[in-house]
């Protein structure tokens, strides 16, 4: 795929908006980090060492990428609860009217006057703004009409968090690949917010509600490794649970009122209901206390919904990517109405739906919608979206194939959700891990046996050709944490008997054999070498018969849950091969 024609269909689906006169604005919230760094202000904490002087450089590259006249300013920061002062905030209002000139000379001194209130900015002018947050610094990008304005605004965004030294991605020691760690929402409002599409069309943002609940894949397929209830972004089906029902409720009374719906009335009905476990509206799935809410001051009533369940994308393409499928089904509600009551997914949701398969699954199903409402992405989009995870081993056997994908794994706040409100970074339980392990025949026949160190672990249909299941294991003793005493997995053993072969895989937490590693991987291709060291296939010798679990508990076999004293029953040996 050439950048042409990604461009091209970004281009198309901004020529369906402007035809059918639905007037989307897209915005995003990109996030970065020093990834070379373990200070604890590129980690946890939201100010502190070298991260103003960072923010300074990042905004000094950017202003130029942006237009050929800018005005540089430090402007008043939030004041968050517990913390002492203000946060620094940097603002560059931009003519967005002017090319861009790179190179061009900026007020230096600016940056470092007195915080002063940000500027309105009139039309024609865009307001960008670098803030901090937890571990990273937060460029807040200006809400931009069309895909080919975001996507051009994203990529000097990118340009200029790497000339400054900063990175949308993290390596971990032991090679994983994340994200920043700060989020990569995104927000959807209008030219005014009188003009919010969410105004225009009253039934939209019920609608969007609806939408989201039916269809997990648009929750999980883009989020970050915190997902469910300790989250920064839950569904609304994650939290309380007679919340929840009460939602559906004001859905149906919204339903009724039709277009007589005003943004007072959208906003006070909502507004209590889409919030996280401890109320919290601002870290909900669906965010709008920016939508038309009296209580915030300046920025409250500016039509704007915020998607918080997304994780920062690596690069500028794959977050237009993003922008686009959700500006899509926006503009898929608005212009169609969607009375689907809300499903009540019960444990698949976090058991099943989760899954790499029915993620994948789950997207194609949205973007088939958006197909048969002439909304269509194109398949240069819908080939980044639906680009599938890294799987972290594959082996053939017998003429089928094994896959072992990580998945998502949901991890427990520890403590009281109301004790850590106002902490600006919360503590959860990360110790547990969960993996897919996809079995494909090509002519559809007996899978075989699996099982996973001592344990049968039960297969289920996933199609004609296809069985999978999941795994959890703990892969470290937290402290804190939850279940003190009980001790980590490691390695995770898989064993494979098919027609009489056999084949094991080893799955290491860390160095195979112990040992430290040396710093953090220096680039991308030593992370992949230490995550592919992490896998070793060894052979399988005569063992006693896997033991058999209790009874069925859905898709995902929960190691932790089990006898541990029978890991032993699983042997292999032979080394790797």
């Amino acid at each position: 795929m050439t950048e042409r024609t990604f461009e091209a269909a970004l281009a198309a689906q901004d020529a369906i908006l402007a035809r059918r006169a639905l007037a989307i604005w897209i915005g995003a919230e990109p996030t970065f980090t020093d990834a070379r760094s373990q200070e604890p202000w590129w980690l946890s904490e939201a100010e502190g060492g070298e991260k103003l002087d960072r923010a300074r450089a990042l905004l000094r590259a950017l202003a130029p990428r942006l237009a050929g006249r800018a005005r540089l300013a430090r402007l008043a920061g939030r004041h968050f609860p517990g913390e002492p002062a203000p946060r620094f905030c940097l603002g560059a209002l931009v003519d967005a009217t002017s090319p861009p000139v790179p190179g061009a000379p900026l007020d230096e001194a600016a940056l470092d006057a007195a915080p002063r209130p940000a500027p309105a900015p009139r039309e024609g002018e865009a307001l960008f703004t670098v803030t901090p947050d937890p571990g990273v610094v937060e460029v807040n990008m200006a809400p931009a009409p069309d895909l080919a304005t975001f996507l051009r605004w994203s990529e000097a965004v990118h340009a200029a968090a790497a000339e400054a030294g900063l990175s949308a991605v993290r390596h971990r020691y032991d090679g994983q690949a994340t994200d920043s760690g700060g989020g990569g929402q995104l927000t959807l409002g209008g030219p005014t917010p009188e003009a919010s599409p969410f105004f225009v069309h009253p039934q939209l943002l019920p609608r969007l509600v609806r939408y989201l609940g039916n269809h997990p894949a648009l929750s999980y397929a883009f989020a970050g490794e915190c997902v469910g209830s300790a989250s920064q972004g839950p569904r609304p089906d994650e939290g309380v649970r007679e919340r929840h029902e009460e939602l559906e409720v004001a859905l149906d009374r919204l339903e009724d009122r039709g277009g007589r719906l005003g943004p007072a009335e959208l906003w006070e009905t909502l507004a209590p209901l889409l919030v996280d476990a401890a109320g919290n509206s601002h870290r909900a799935e669906l965010n709008v206390e920016k939508l038309w809410n009296p209580f915030l001051p300046a920025r409250g009533r500016m039509g704007v919904v915020e998607l918080r369940a997304l994780r920062m994308q690596p690069d500028a393409r794959r977050q237009a990517a993003v922008g686009a499928l959700f500006r899509g089904v926006t503009a898929r509600l608005a212009a169609f109405p969607y009375r689907e009551p809300l499903a009540d997914w019960g444990g698949a949701l976090h058991d099943q739906l989760a899954l790499p398969v029915f993620l994948n699954e789950g997207l194609r199903t949205v973007l088939a919608d958006l197909e048969a409402s002439g909304l269509g992405l194109g398949p240069a989009i819908e080939a980044l979206l639906l680009e599938p995870p890294e799987p972290l081993a594959r082996v053939e056997l017998a003429g089928a194939a094994l896959t072992v994908t990580p998945a998502l794994e949901f991890w427990p706040l520890v403590g009281d959700v109301a004790s850590q409100e106002r902490s600006g970074a919360r503590v959860v339980d990360a110790s547990s891990r969960r993996i897919e392990v996809l079995i494909s025949h090509p002519r559809g026949l007996d899978a075989g046996r699996l099982s996973v160190n001592g344990w049968r672990v039960p297969l289920h249909r996933a199609g004609d050709r296809r069985q999978l299941a999941a795994v959890r294991w703990r892969a470290f003793a937290p402290s804190p944490g939850l279940h003190h005493g009980l001790p980590p997995t490691d390695p995770l053993v898989l064993h494979w008997e098919l027609d009489g072969e056999r084949i094991g895989l080893e799955l290491h937490g860390w160095i195979p054999g112990g040992g430290a590693y040396h710093g953090l991987p220096a680039d991308a291709m030593e992370a992949a070498r230490r995550r592919r060291e992490r896998v070793r296939r060894v052979r399988p010798t005569t063992a006693a018969p896997p033991r058999e679990p209790p009874g069925p508990k859905g898709f995902t076999l929960d190691l932790r849950r089990l006898d541990s004293t029978a890991a032993a029953a699983q042997t292999c040996a032979g080394g790797t091969r």
